[in-house]
């Protein structure tokens, strides 16, 4: 009999995990707060890129440097609010901690291998299902708008290079033959070659669908209210929908996962980082390329009908909480650089919020935990959830099967 294992989320972690381990021949069932129909989640209102160009922790020097100079700012693109973060203080000492070169230079090579396999996989799964998953492999704009923001994204496609990334550095004119339609005023640009994306909500809906006719059990609407443990091991989780037993556990609930496990006596280091995002119709902005603004920190993404703009860390912000003059310093630090953009007024959009899980480290905890053998965690993607959705879904299920998969996994421990 094969095992049963329960995948605690059903976001773009959470489904991953069930995709392959369902591939894998294991009995699974999800769990989800959430009711089925709903799309408020992080999982969806991303701008869906596939990064191996983003092989730099977030927990890096340049982000402490920055940052410290951004985050009580209520305008800028990261913050913290004091009020909300008291608490989360062990959290930003390990931040700091990271936050060096030596920790830098182990993390790279786990970061690119892990964006650029789960990558591959998008290709094969787009290929499976006849890409109701949106991918495409335009590659990346990396765009500065100052000469200085320039030279450090030359620095970076160095690194890039030794990696095994193809990128070529553009210069306005060359800028102009890929986007012909945007006006684009900035010094500078590379094109990351690896990149990609993919519509979140496309390659969300058709995976649960599969997984829904591949007999997987989903139960909605679904709360988990404890873990029962016997004999050092999770036995059960007791839920609004009653006690649900299993062998083995996936925990992928994101910025929600510390809570979840805390009365078990795992501590899992995440926070909440909270970004927007919105959608503009294409007539409005033609861009062909998926391009981020590197000083103003704004990704862009197109997709078939629309542009989606993305953009904030708000270190545990809450949602409902909507900061309009934060998502108006998006737009304003946007049309600086695509000057013949429409003005528009951030309280007439249908603004997106999302909670981002961060880890102190800037890297994803993929694993098992070292309390208990039979409870995994998949969580602290941050921005890459979308990105790292299938090579996570992938390391689980090698994980469960007894494999030993081909990364640094210390490096994504707890």
């Amino acid at each position: 009999m094969s095992k049963k294992i329960i995948v605690i989320g059903a976001g773009v972690i959470g489904l991953h995990c069930a995709y392959y381990l369902n591939e894998a021949g294991f009995e699974v069932e999800v769990i989800e707060a959430g009711s089925e129909n709903n799309e408020d989640g992080c999982s969806y209102g991303n701008c869906g890129l596939l990064v191996p160009s983003h092989f730099v922790p977030l927990a890096s020097p340049e982000m402490l440097r920055s940052g410290l100079k951004m985050m009580l700012d209520r305008t800028s693109p990261v913050y913290l609010p004091p009020g909300k973060n008291i608490s989360s203080l062990p959290w930003f000492f390990k931040f700091i901690k990271a936050a060096n070169k030596k920790s830098v230079a182990r993390a790279i090579p786990t970061l690119y291998k892990l964006n650029d396999e789960s990558r591959k996989l998008y290709e094969e799964l787009s290929a499976q299902n006849k890409n109701q998953s949106g991918f495409t492999n335009k590659g990346l704009l990396m765009a500065a708008t100052t000469e200085k923001g320039l030279e450090e994204e030359v620095a970076l496609a160095k690194i890039a290079k030794d990696l095994g990334i193809k990128t070529q550095l553009l210069d306005q004119q060359q800028l102009k033959t890929i986007e012909p339609e945007i006006d684009l005023q900035v010094a500078g640009a590379v094109l990351y070659k690896s990149d990609g994306n993919v519509s979140p909500e496309g390659h969300l809906r058709w995976l649960k669908s599969y997984l829904k006719a591949g007999g997987i059990v989903f139960r909605y609407d679904t709360s988990v209210n404890r873990f029962q443990v016997e004999k050092g091991k999770i036995k059960a989780v007791d839920t609004s929908f009653g006690k649900l037993n299993a062998d083995e556990f996936v925990l992928a609930t994101g910025s929600y996962s510390a809570k979840l496990v805390a009365s078990v006596g795992v501590k899992v280091p995440v926070i909440s980082g909270k970004g927007y995002s919105f959608d503009l119709q294409k007539d409005r902005l033609k861009l062909q390329t998926p391009l981020i603004l590197t000083e103003a920190k704004v990704a862009l993404t197109p997709f078939e009908n629309t542009v989606r703009l993305g953009s904030g860390m708000e270190f545990n912000g809450t949602i409902g909480d909507i900061s309009y003059n934060r998502v108006q310093a998006i737009i304003n630090r946007t049309q600086k650089a695509l000057p013949n953009m429409e003005k528009l007024d951030a309280k007439k959009l249908d603004i997106w919020e999302g909670l981002r899980p961060v880890t102190p480290t800037g890297v994803p905890i993929i694993g098992r935990t070292n309390k208990y053998n039979n409870l995994l965690v998949a969580a602290g993607h941050a921005m890459m959830g979308v990105s790292l959705g299938p090579i996570t879904g992938k390391i689980i299920s090698q994980l469960v099967v007894g494999e030993k998969p081909d990364f640094d996994m210390d490096l994504m421990s707890i």
